[in-house]
Protein backbone atom coordinates (compact mmCIF):
# COMPACT_ATOMS: atom_id res chain seq x y z
CA UNK A 1 0.00 0.00 0.00
CA UNK A 2 0.88 3.73 -0.59
CA UNK A 3 2.39 4.94 2.52
CA UNK A 4 1.53 8.74 3.79
CA UNK A 5 4.82 9.27 5.60
CA UNK A 6 6.19 9.73 2.29
CA UNK A 7 5.04 13.52 2.55
CA UNK A 8 7.18 13.86 5.43
CA UNK A 9 10.55 13.18 3.17
CA UNK A 10 9.32 15.32 0.77
CA UNK A 11 10.10 18.92 2.50
CA UNK A 12 10.91 21.88 0.09
CA UNK A 13 14.76 20.95 0.34
CA UNK A 14 14.15 17.65 -0.58
CA UNK A 15 12.17 16.96 -3.49
CA UNK A 16 14.81 18.42 -5.76
CA UNK A 17 17.47 16.09 -5.16
CA UNK A 18 17.56 13.36 -7.22
CA UNK A 19 16.33 10.19 -5.13
CA UNK A 20 14.93 12.18 -2.49
CA UNK A 21 11.72 10.84 -0.73
CA UNK A 22 10.57 7.34 -1.24
CA UNK A 23 12.97 4.53 -3.03
CA UNK A 24 13.50 4.50 -6.61
CA UNK A 25 10.72 3.10 -8.16
CA UNK A 26 12.59 -0.82 -9.92
CA UNK A 27 11.39 -1.43 -12.94
CA UNK A 28 9.16 -4.57 -11.61
CA UNK A 29 7.17 -1.13 -9.90
CA UNK A 30 7.14 0.59 -12.79
CA UNK A 31 3.22 1.58 -12.95
CA UNK A 32 2.62 1.31 -16.90
CA UNK A 33 5.12 -1.30 -17.62
CA UNK A 34 1.46 -3.46 -17.62
CA UNK A 35 0.19 -1.54 -20.51
CA UNK A 36 3.82 -0.76 -22.61
CA UNK A 37 2.39 -2.92 -25.28
CA UNK A 38 -0.66 -0.88 -25.39
CA UNK A 39 0.85 2.56 -25.07
CA UNK A 40 3.86 1.36 -27.74
CA UNK A 41 0.95 0.54 -30.05
CA UNK A 42 -0.55 4.44 -29.48
CA UNK A 43 2.51 6.18 -30.12
CA UNK A 44 2.55 4.54 -33.56
CA UNK A 45 -0.65 4.81 -34.66
CA UNK A 46 -1.79 8.16 -33.12
CA UNK A 47 -0.20 10.54 -36.17
CA UNK A 48 -2.76 8.36 -38.36
CA UNK A 49 -5.52 10.62 -36.75
CA UNK A 50 -4.46 13.91 -37.78
CA UNK A 51 -3.34 13.35 -41.27
CA UNK A 52 -4.85 16.11 -43.75
CA UNK A 53 -4.53 15.65 -47.02
CA UNK A 54 -6.81 18.83 -47.94
CA UNK A 55 -4.82 21.29 -45.67
CA UNK A 56 -0.71 20.87 -45.64
CA UNK A 57 -0.43 23.55 -42.37
CA UNK A 58 -2.95 20.89 -40.43
CA UNK A 59 -0.82 18.10 -41.81
CA UNK A 60 2.08 19.36 -40.37
CA UNK A 61 1.41 20.90 -37.76
CA UNK A 62 -0.99 17.75 -35.81
CA UNK A 63 2.34 15.85 -36.90
CA UNK A 64 4.59 17.96 -35.58
CA UNK A 65 2.68 18.41 -32.39
CA UNK A 66 2.17 14.70 -31.57
CA UNK A 67 5.58 14.28 -32.50
CA UNK A 68 6.98 15.70 -29.72
CA UNK A 69 5.94 12.77 -27.64
CA UNK A 70 5.55 13.55 -23.71
CA UNK A 71 5.16 10.46 -20.90
CA UNK A 72 2.02 9.22 -22.67
CA UNK A 73 0.64 9.13 -18.75
CA UNK A 74 -3.34 9.86 -19.57
CA UNK A 75 -2.99 7.16 -22.68
CA UNK A 76 -1.27 5.11 -20.15
CA UNK A 77 -3.99 5.13 -17.13
CA UNK A 78 -6.91 4.65 -19.89
CA UNK A 79 -5.27 1.36 -20.67
CA UNK A 80 -4.76 0.17 -17.29
CA UNK A 81 -8.51 1.12 -15.89
CA UNK A 82 -9.49 -1.01 -18.94
CA UNK A 83 -7.47 -3.67 -17.48
CA UNK A 84 -8.24 -3.36 -14.03
CA UNK A 85 -12.28 -3.19 -14.96
CA UNK A 86 -12.17 -6.19 -17.17
CA UNK A 87 -12.39 -9.66 -16.69
CA UNK A 88 -9.34 -11.17 -15.55
CA UNK A 89 -9.41 -13.58 -18.66
CA UNK A 90 -9.81 -10.60 -21.26
CA UNK A 91 -7.17 -8.78 -19.42
CA UNK A 92 -4.75 -11.52 -19.46
CA UNK A 93 -5.74 -12.07 -23.46
CA UNK A 94 -4.62 -8.21 -24.42
CA UNK A 95 -1.73 -9.06 -22.40
CA UNK A 96 -0.38 -11.58 -25.05
CA UNK A 97 -1.98 -11.57 -27.79
CA UNK A 98 0.10 -9.66 -30.31
CA UNK A 99 -1.18 -6.20 -31.28
CA UNK A 100 -0.21 -5.53 -34.84
CA UNK A 101 -2.40 -1.82 -35.32
CA UNK A 102 -5.63 -0.24 -33.39
CA UNK A 103 -7.22 -0.72 -36.80
CA UNK A 104 -6.81 -4.65 -36.78
CA UNK A 105 -7.55 -6.00 -33.39
CA UNK A 106 -9.91 -8.29 -33.02
CA UNK A 107 -13.43 -7.96 -32.68
CA UNK A 108 -14.52 -7.19 -28.97
CA UNK A 109 -10.97 -6.50 -27.78
CA UNK A 110 -9.07 -3.37 -26.44
CA UNK A 111 -9.98 -1.65 -29.25
CA UNK A 112 -12.54 0.93 -27.90
CA UNK A 113 -10.44 1.48 -25.03
CA UNK A 114 -7.26 2.21 -27.20
CA UNK A 115 -9.19 4.16 -28.63
CA UNK A 116 -10.23 6.22 -25.81
CA UNK A 117 -6.98 6.49 -24.94
CA UNK A 118 -5.80 7.57 -28.27
CA UNK A 119 -8.68 10.65 -27.76
CA UNK A 120 -7.48 11.54 -24.31
CA UNK A 121 -3.98 12.41 -26.46
CA UNK A 122 -5.20 14.24 -28.78
CA UNK A 123 -7.20 16.20 -26.62
CA UNK A 124 -4.55 16.78 -23.98
CA UNK A 125 -1.88 17.84 -26.89
CA UNK A 126 -4.29 20.30 -27.94
CA UNK A 127 -4.58 21.71 -24.90
CA UNK A 128 -0.81 22.50 -24.63
CA UNK A 129 -1.01 23.75 -27.97
CA UNK A 130 -3.48 26.40 -27.00
CA UNK A 131 -1.76 26.70 -23.25
CA UNK A 132 1.76 27.63 -25.26
CA UNK A 133 -0.26 30.41 -26.99
CA UNK A 134 -1.77 31.66 -24.23
CA UNK A 135 1.59 31.50 -22.44
CA UNK A 136 3.57 32.76 -25.04
CA UNK A 137 5.93 30.00 -24.46
CA UNK A 138 8.68 29.42 -26.57
CA UNK A 139 9.37 25.86 -26.63
CA UNK A 140 7.14 22.35 -26.00
CA UNK A 141 9.43 19.30 -24.86
CA UNK A 142 12.38 20.40 -25.80
CA UNK A 143 11.39 21.66 -29.74
CA UNK A 144 10.06 25.18 -30.65
CA UNK A 145 6.59 25.79 -29.86
CA UNK A 146 4.04 24.90 -32.49
CA UNK A 147 2.79 29.10 -32.45
CA UNK A 148 6.86 29.65 -33.01
CA UNK A 149 6.87 27.66 -35.82
CA UNK A 150 3.81 29.16 -37.57
CA UNK A 151 2.39 31.86 -35.96
CA UNK A 152 -0.50 32.38 -33.33
CA UNK A 153 -3.03 32.04 -35.12
CA UNK A 154 -2.51 29.07 -36.74
CA UNK A 155 -1.13 27.28 -33.72
CA UNK A 156 -4.54 27.88 -32.38
CA UNK A 157 -6.45 26.38 -35.41
CA UNK A 158 -4.24 23.72 -35.37
CA UNK A 159 -5.55 22.91 -31.87
CA UNK A 160 -8.61 23.45 -32.86
CA UNK A 161 -8.05 20.58 -35.71
CA UNK A 162 -6.90 17.80 -32.89
CA UNK A 163 -9.67 19.18 -30.92
CA UNK A 164 -12.21 18.30 -34.33
CA UNK A 165 -10.21 15.32 -34.80
CA UNK A 166 -10.99 13.92 -31.43
CA UNK A 167 -14.48 14.83 -31.29
CA UNK A 168 -14.85 12.53 -34.16
CA UNK A 169 -13.28 10.05 -32.62
CA UNK A 170 -14.86 9.56 -29.80
CA UNK A 171 -18.41 9.74 -31.87
CA UNK A 172 -17.19 6.75 -33.71
CA UNK A 173 -16.81 4.86 -30.33
CA UNK A 174 -20.49 4.99 -30.77
CA UNK A 175 -21.22 5.11 -27.04
CA UNK A 176 -23.68 8.39 -25.84
CA UNK A 177 -22.25 8.56 -22.35
CA UNK A 178 -18.57 7.94 -23.28
CA UNK A 179 -19.61 11.74 -25.64
CA UNK A 180 -21.05 13.01 -22.50
CA UNK A 181 -18.36 12.32 -20.37
CA UNK A 182 -15.51 13.68 -23.17
CA UNK A 183 -17.13 16.60 -24.07
CA UNK A 184 -17.35 17.58 -20.77
CA UNK A 185 -14.36 17.49 -20.01
CA UNK A 186 -13.23 19.72 -23.21
CA UNK A 187 -15.70 22.37 -21.70
CA UNK A 188 -14.35 22.17 -18.08
CA UNK A 189 -10.53 22.72 -20.06
CA UNK A 190 -11.39 25.51 -21.34
CA UNK A 191 -13.38 26.70 -17.64
CA UNK A 192 -9.95 26.32 -16.28
CA UNK A 193 -8.44 28.15 -18.35
CA UNK A 194 -10.34 30.88 -17.94
CA UNK A 195 -10.43 30.74 -13.99
CA UNK A 196 -6.89 30.67 -14.07
CA UNK A 197 -6.41 33.68 -17.02
CA UNK A 198 -8.22 35.50 -13.76
CA UNK A 199 -6.82 34.57 -11.30
CA UNK A 200 -6.97 32.57 -8.43
CA UNK A 201 -6.38 33.73 -5.03
CA UNK A 202 -7.51 31.77 -2.76
CA UNK A 203 -7.02 27.76 -2.21
CA UNK A 204 -10.63 26.84 -3.01
CA UNK A 205 -10.50 28.03 -6.12
CA UNK A 206 -7.44 26.94 -6.70
CA UNK A 207 -8.34 23.64 -6.19
CA UNK A 208 -11.58 23.99 -8.33
CA UNK A 209 -8.98 25.43 -11.67
CA UNK A 210 -6.94 22.28 -11.04
CA UNK A 211 -9.34 20.16 -11.12
CA UNK A 212 -10.80 21.68 -14.29
CA UNK A 213 -7.59 22.56 -16.19
CA UNK A 214 -5.78 19.19 -15.08
CA UNK A 215 -7.80 16.56 -13.39
CA UNK A 216 -11.20 16.92 -15.29
CA UNK A 217 -9.80 14.90 -18.58
CA UNK A 218 -7.73 12.02 -16.44
CA UNK A 219 -11.00 11.68 -14.10
CA UNK A 220 -13.72 11.85 -17.33
CA UNK A 221 -11.39 9.40 -19.56
CA UNK A 222 -11.41 6.99 -16.83
CA UNK A 223 -15.07 7.28 -16.19
CA UNK A 224 -15.38 6.70 -19.77
CA UNK A 225 -13.33 3.72 -19.58
CA UNK A 226 -15.40 2.15 -16.49
CA UNK A 227 -18.70 2.69 -19.62
CA UNK A 228 -16.41 0.91 -21.98
CA UNK A 229 -15.76 -2.01 -19.50
CA UNK A 230 -19.44 -1.94 -17.88
CA UNK A 231 -22.16 0.22 -19.49
CA UNK A 232 -24.47 1.42 -17.27
CA UNK A 233 -22.64 0.26 -13.94
CA UNK A 234 -22.80 4.39 -12.15
CA UNK A 235 -20.48 2.51 -9.39
CA UNK A 236 -17.97 1.82 -11.43
CA UNK A 237 -18.11 5.13 -13.32
CA UNK A 238 -17.66 6.91 -10.16
CA UNK A 239 -14.64 4.86 -8.94
CA UNK A 240 -12.92 5.58 -11.74
CA UNK A 241 -13.72 9.41 -11.93
CA UNK A 242 -13.20 9.76 -8.49
CA UNK A 243 -9.51 8.14 -8.57
CA UNK A 244 -8.78 10.59 -11.74
CA UNK A 245 -9.92 13.40 -10.00
CA UNK A 246 -7.22 12.93 -6.97
CA UNK A 247 -5.21 11.85 -9.44
CA UNK A 248 -5.21 14.18 -11.33
CA UNK A 249 -5.32 17.48 -8.51
CA UNK A 250 -2.33 15.60 -6.78
CA UNK A 251 -0.27 15.43 -10.12
CA UNK A 252 -1.26 19.44 -10.77
CA UNK A 253 0.14 20.28 -6.71
CA UNK A 254 3.21 18.18 -7.18
CA UNK A 255 3.82 20.21 -10.62
CA UNK A 256 3.16 23.50 -8.24
CA UNK A 257 5.87 22.56 -6.14
CA UNK A 258 8.58 21.09 -8.59
CA UNK A 259 8.23 24.85 -9.88
CA UNK A 260 9.50 26.05 -6.79
CA UNK A 261 12.11 23.50 -5.94
CA UNK A 262 12.63 21.59 -8.92
CA UNK A 263 15.45 21.33 -10.96
CA UNK A 264 15.69 23.09 -14.41
CA UNK A 265 17.57 20.53 -16.04
CA UNK A 266 14.74 17.57 -15.46
CA UNK A 267 12.07 20.05 -15.67
CA UNK A 268 12.91 21.30 -19.45
CA UNK A 269 11.64 24.52 -18.30
CA UNK A 270 13.12 28.01 -16.34
CA UNK A 271 11.78 27.39 -12.35
CA UNK A 272 8.94 30.10 -10.91
CA UNK A 273 7.74 30.14 -14.41
CA UNK A 274 4.30 30.11 -13.07
CA UNK A 275 5.52 33.72 -10.78
CA UNK A 276 6.39 34.92 -13.86
CA UNK A 277 3.44 34.16 -15.68
CA UNK A 278 1.51 36.16 -12.69
CA UNK A 279 -0.16 32.54 -11.63
CA UNK A 280 -0.28 32.04 -8.13
CA UNK A 281 0.34 28.36 -7.38
CA UNK A 282 -0.92 26.45 -4.27
CA UNK A 283 2.60 27.03 -2.07
CA UNK A 284 2.52 30.36 -2.50
CA UNK A 285 -1.26 30.56 -1.71
CA UNK A 286 -0.67 28.39 1.44
CA UNK A 287 2.04 31.18 1.89
CA UNK A 288 -0.21 33.85 1.85
CA UNK A 289 -2.40 32.57 4.08
CA UNK A 290 0.01 33.69 6.87
CA UNK A 291 1.65 36.88 5.16
CA UNK A 292 -0.71 39.79 3.98
CA UNK A 293 2.10 41.03 1.69
CA UNK A 294 2.18 37.65 0.16
CA UNK A 295 -1.97 37.79 -0.32
CA UNK A 296 -1.04 41.45 -1.99
CA UNK A 297 1.32 39.96 -4.40
CA UNK A 298 -1.06 37.32 -5.59
CA UNK A 299 -3.83 40.04 -6.06
CA UNK A 300 -1.54 41.99 -8.61
CA UNK A 301 0.20 39.19 -9.72
CA UNK A 302 3.59 39.82 -8.88
CA UNK A 303 3.84 42.47 -10.96
CA UNK A 304 5.39 45.10 -8.45
CA UNK A 305 9.36 44.95 -8.15
CA UNK A 306 10.65 42.26 -5.26
CA UNK A 307 6.86 40.43 -5.20
CA UNK A 308 8.12 36.98 -6.54
CA UNK A 309 11.78 37.17 -4.49
CA UNK A 310 9.84 37.89 -1.11
CA UNK A 311 6.83 35.17 -2.06
CA UNK A 312 9.80 32.51 -2.69
CA UNK A 313 11.37 33.67 1.15
CA UNK A 314 8.40 33.58 2.27
CA UNK A 315 7.28 30.31 1.22
CA UNK A 316 10.52 28.55 2.06
CA UNK A 317 10.73 29.87 5.60
CA UNK A 318 6.74 28.70 5.99
CA UNK A 319 7.29 25.24 4.61
CA UNK A 320 4.24 26.16 2.25
CA UNK A 321 6.07 23.30 0.13
CA UNK A 322 5.89 20.42 2.41
CA UNK A 323 2.29 21.93 3.67
CA UNK A 324 1.30 21.42 -0.30
CA UNK A 325 3.10 17.89 -0.60
CA UNK A 326 0.92 16.66 2.38
CA UNK A 327 -2.36 18.18 0.62
CA UNK A 328 -0.87 15.78 -2.73
CA UNK A 329 -0.25 12.88 -0.29
CA UNK A 330 -4.21 13.39 1.26
CA UNK A 331 -5.33 13.76 -2.40
CA UNK A 332 -3.53 10.18 -3.38
CA UNK A 333 -4.62 8.11 -0.14
CA UNK A 334 -8.74 9.04 -1.71
CA UNK A 335 -7.14 8.14 -4.58
CA UNK A 336 -6.38 4.64 -3.18
CA UNK A 337 -9.69 4.07 -1.10
CA UNK A 338 -11.16 4.37 -4.61
CA UNK A 339 -8.72 1.71 -5.62
CA UNK A 340 -9.83 -0.84 -2.85
CA UNK A 341 -13.56 -1.13 -4.03
CA UNK A 342 -12.56 -2.86 -7.73
CA UNK A 343 -11.38 -6.80 -7.52
CA UNK A 344 -7.53 -7.60 -6.84
CA UNK A 345 -5.04 -7.59 -10.25
CA UNK A 346 -2.15 -6.63 -11.49
CA UNK A 347 -3.76 -3.68 -13.09
CA UNK A 348 -5.25 -2.32 -9.74
CA UNK A 349 -2.15 -2.37 -7.93
CA UNK A 350 -0.06 -0.41 -11.43
CA UNK A 351 -2.37 1.95 -10.27
CA UNK A 352 -2.05 2.22 -6.74
CA UNK A 353 1.85 2.67 -8.07
CA UNK A 354 0.80 5.49 -10.64
CA UNK A 355 -0.45 8.00 -7.13
CA UNK A 356 3.39 6.89 -5.66
CA UNK A 357 5.09 7.85 -9.22
CA UNK A 358 3.15 11.06 -8.89
CA UNK A 359 4.54 11.95 -5.38
CA UNK A 360 8.42 10.87 -6.67
CA UNK A 361 8.47 12.79 -10.00
CA UNK A 362 11.19 15.01 -10.52
CA UNK A 363 9.69 16.49 -14.06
Amino acid sequence: MFRSSFVRRCVAKEIAKPGAGSAVLTDKDRPFALVQREVETIKGHIQQLVVNRHNEVLDHAGSYALAAGGKLMRPALVALMAHALSPAELSQRWRTEPISSLDHLPQNSINPFLRLAEVTELIHTASLVHDDVIDNSDTRRGRLALHRVYDAKRAVLAGDYLLARASFYIATLQVPRVVILMTTALEELTAGELMQMDGCFDVDRYEQKSFCKTASLIANSLASAAVLADSGNEQLETTAFEFGKHLGIAFQIVDDCLDITGDEKDLGKPKLADMKEGIATLPVLLAARQDVRVDEAVRRRFTQEGDSEYCLSVVEKSGAVAEAMARADEHCKLGIEQLSTLRPSPARDSLENALALVLNRRA
